[in-house]
């Protein structure tokens, strides 16, 4: 098992070895969310131009792979999630 911290070790290796051997092999669905998880991530790298509802947005898809998933379930609802990044830009605007 193998642990990868920060987003440029992800595009750094993940990412290569994804499109090497995994991506040929997968789903078009899984495709697709792999795509939308480089996006993600190559936004998130250029962090300084990601303003609150941007933010907002990755975590709307982020939520959308998962929605009724088999595993592990969310501690916190999108809804949530969103309330509390909403409330913390408001607190430091003040």
């Amino acid at each position: 098992m193998f642990e990868f911290k920060g987003i440029k070790n992800l595009t750094n290796y993940v990412i290569p070895f994804c499109n090497k051997y995994v991506v040929p092999y997968s789903s078009k669905y899984n495709i697709i969310i792999f795509s939308e998880f480089i996006s993600i991530l190559n936004k998130l790298e250029n962090k300084s131009s990601l303003n609150k509802e941007e933010f907002i947005e990755l975590i709307r898809i982020v939520y959308e792979w998962n929605k009724g998933g088999k595993g592990k379930q969310r501690k916190r609802t999108l809804n949530e999630v969103i309330n509390v990044i909403r409330s913390k830009s408001s607190e430091t605007k003040s």
